[in-house]
């Protein structure tokens, strides 16, 4: 029966290629082996349009050769939440696609590395400088809408900072974008002491500045999310106003988790970072 292709059934349907791609098998090969008697039935898994029952997991795991508990975990969470309302369907037309995949990826996720080198990531934003940015960008919406979003990116950065266990968050910004005078100096500054309030209340959050001395970087090809999760299959989003690419070939995000050391090391470390925001902060006051 087909089901909604939620970001749960998706992600759950990106492991399952994952594991049939690992033991070279086509669809049809993966269809006999499960035990389908066609191969667009194992499509529809992948796509994310046909469910999985919790009752058929321990097959799933026999045939496809799942033997880590860590990842029977992960699959098992995917599949018992798979009906839970998910974000598009608390907030609709506002947590549509792209932002529930991100806002699932948030959940399900064990690392994030941002680099978002034009304005500061939502999850690091201060109020002030969140509904700046909200009203800059969203110039034709009205006043009830744009409220919506706040609340829903507010309980987004509740689910990453709240977890049982706490999201890994490592972001690379660059110092042109905080000297920015988003909202106004007072509102830049505020969000500069933002930055480093995070670090020190939350180990778990690295920040790194790329100064303005630095010059040519690693990011100039534009911003980008790289994921991590406990499966080992890891993916990269790169978002747009209106859509988001999820890439998930292995090759491709090996290629962006290079990038991402590279920002590492073109930034300042860590300490350091700390110390340029402070100086920011002041030179806003």
């Amino acid at each position: 029966m087909a089901v909604e292709p939620t970001p749960r059934r998706r992600r759950l349907g990106t492991e399952v290629r994952h594991a049939r791609h690992r033991l070279e098998w086509s669809l049809d090969e993966a269809a006999a082996n499960l035990g389908y008697n066609s191969a667009s039935t194992v499509s529809k898994i992948e796509n994310g349009t046909q469910g999985i029952k919790p009752q058929q997991l321990p097959h799933f795991f026999d045939v496809l050769g799942i033997t880590d508990p860590k990842v029977q975990d992960f699959w098992r969470e995917l599949v018992r939440n798979a009906r839970n309302p998910n974000w598009h369907q608390e907030y609709p037309g506002i947590a549509d696609d792209p932002l529930g995949d991100y806002l699932v990826n948030l959940e399900l996720a064990d690392g994030l590395f941002i680099w978002s080198p034009v304005g500061v990531h939502g999850l690091l934003q201060c109020d002030d400088y969140e509904l700046e940015v909200i009203l800059a960008g969203r110039p034709s919406k009205g006043e009830d809408d744009v409220q919506r979003f706040i609340t829903v990116r507010q309980n987004c950065r509740h689910t990453a900072f709240t977890r049982k266990t706490p999201l890994p968050i490592w972001a690379v910004l660059t110092e042109a974008q905080l000297r920015q005078e988003v909202g106004g100096r007072a509102t830049a500054r505020a969000q500069a002491l933002h930055l480093i309030e995070l670090v020190r209340a939350h180990p778990n959050i690295v920040i790194q500045v790329i100064p303005l001395s630095h010059g040519a970087h690693a990011g100039f090809d534009g911003p980008f999310m790289a994921w991590t999760f406990p499966t080992g299959h890891h993916s990269v989003t790169i978002e747009g106003m209106r859509a988001a690419l999820h890439l998930t070939d292995p090759a491709t995000v090996a290629d962006y988790r290079t990038i991402s050391d590279h920002l590492k090391t073109d930034a300042l470390p860590p300490k350091e970072s700390l110390e340029l925001l402070a100086q920011i902060a002041k030179d806003l006051t």
